[in-house]
């Protein structure tokens, strides 16, 4: 694995502000832009969307508000492209994540310029559309969002788009459940409001496809491990989750399936929920994330670090990743594996 860039995106590290959850993408003509939410702190009422591209030749534009403060955090920013060149700038809005919305923009000039905001699902609340992962572009065409719920029981489910990205129909949503417990007990006991039972279960997939229809899934858990699921008919069904080998901190992770079918994950490998978020590491899977062997960490971190929310992208033989370096700026990164 060779390193062929270790930048930040911001020239200097915030100060009074944080910078959170960035998202990049590949353009395809050797720049790529990137995206997070930016404000005074996170769920602020002053959080917008942020963005800035990077030249060919390896150049950061100053940072661009691409989201209008109209008094109401934004979160989450997701970028994708789609066959016909238009990019979708997807983004959450509003308080608290239970309640929630999806936004999107739309720019026909690769990220030049942007469309004003539309509702994704008018009227519909509670995390659709990409809660913080890329979408995918499936064999059959459709688009697949990896999306998650957040109210009491969390959970996980797909959003798919059959029209690119006009209409979007979700999937059954999942969760894990405890040996010996049923849905209904578990349920019970997080109402008791005790700080263990409060937000357990499964939020923020990652997907990739090894064959047409077979989707796969990895998620973010509140039980310390990294989850999976799979799907064999595009993402309409899913498994029930299941633990994995991989710690987790109950933090982001992001994971893409390249062309020889191997599969890269970004991820704290961190086994305590809400535990520390770093080191922030890289992790290799060749049978489509039954087992993984750590490639290296990205970026170690020690005391109050936090090395978290990355992005992982791949294009025409390159890893291109994104992460957040403690709130005060977007780390950047280019690999060739």
């Amino acid at each position: 694995m060779k390193t062929l860039a270790n930048e930040r995106i911001l020239p200097q590290e915030l100060t009074n502000r944080n910078c959170h959850a960035s998202h990049c993408l590949p353009l395809g003509d050797g720049s790529v832009y990137a995206v997070w939410f930016e404000g005074t702190k996170e769920g602020n009422d002053d959080v917008c969307i942020w963005g800035s591209r990077r030249t060919p030749e390896g150049i950061w534009s100053a940072k661009k508000q691409l989201t209008e403060d109209d008094g109401i955090p934004h979160w989450n920013p997701v970028l994708l492209k789609i066959p016909d060149g238009t990019i979708f700038l997807f983004y959450k809005q509003g308080k608290p994540i239970s309640r929630w919305y999806t936004m999107y923009l739309t720019s026909s000039d690769n990220c030049r310029s942007w469309s004003r905001p539309k509702e994704l699902v008018p009227g519909d609340v509670g995390g659709r559309g990409p809660a913080r992962n890329k979408a995918i572009i499936l064999s059959n065409g459709w688009l697949l969002a990896p999306a998650s719920s957040e109210d009491f029981l969390w959970s996980m489910f797909a959003d798919i788009s059959k029209d690119s990205g006009r209409t979007w129909a979700a999937s059954e949503r999942q969760n894990i459940f405890h040996q010996g417990e049923t849905p209904a007990t578990w349920y019970d006991r997080l109402l008791d409001r005790s700080p263990l039972r409060k937000k357990r279960g499964v939020i923020q997939p990652t997907f990739w496809e090894s064959a047409p229809g077979h989707v796969h899934a990895l998620m973010r858990s509140s039980e310390g491990r990294i989850y999976r699921a799979e799907s064999i008919d595009y993402g309409q069904i899913w498994s029930r989750p299941e633990k994995t080998e991989l710690p987790n901190n109950n933090s982001g992770i992001d994971a893409v399936r390249l062309p020889n079918g191997h599969v890269y994950l970004v991820y704290n490998p961190v086994d305590k929920n809400w535990g520390k978020r770093y080191p922030i590491s890289l992790a290799l899977s060749k049978d489509d994330g039954l087992s993984w062997t750590k490639v290296t960490d990205l970026e170690d971190g020690c005391g109050n670090s936090e090395l978290s929310y990355p992005c992982i992208q791949y294009e025409d033989g390159y890893l291109y990743i994104t992460y957040t370096r403690n709130r005060t700026n977007i780390s950047f990164r280019i690999l060739r594996p």
